[in-house]
């Protein structure tokens, strides 16, 4: 039973580690797309997909129950591009699938896989 409930633990942390970083990136995306939409003239246009789709992504996560009992601060970096987005879009993506496998409860599995599918939109606005 003792090797069992380690493993149970092992899996919910890397869990908890997979949403916490989800989420983190998620609302940094955000940011950093607004910020640059407002800096061009056509910018909203040019970055208005993109700007949705994260911003649905990180609505969709912050649906998980497993956040709601404690939801992480969010981490700030200076320097990203439309390429450095991309990339990120779609490790996110991948860690919310990953998270989604991880989960036990359902409306976790949830809001992971509807985070993962924003995220992947996301991707392909960016492209």
């Amino acid at each position: 039973m003792t090797h069992e409930r380690e493993h149970a633990q092992v899996r919910q942390t890397w869990f908890t580690e997979l949403l916490a970083t989800a989420l983190n990136d998620l609302a940094h995306a955000e940011r950093v797309i607004t910020a640059f939409a407002a800096q061009q003239p056509d910018g909203y246009i040019a970055w208005g997909m993109a700007e949705g789709e994260a911003t649905q992504a990180h609505r969709a996560l912050r649906q998980a129950p497993s956040l709601q009992t404690a939801a992480p601060a969010d981490q700030d970096t200076a320097d990203a591009t439309a390429d450095a987005l991309f990339e990120l879009a779609g490790k996110v993506s991948q860690s919310l699938v990953r998270a989604a496998e991880l989960a036990s409860h359902p409306d976790d599995k949830m809001a992971c896989l509807q985070a993962a599918l924003h995220a992947g939109r996301l991707r392909e606005a960016l492209r």
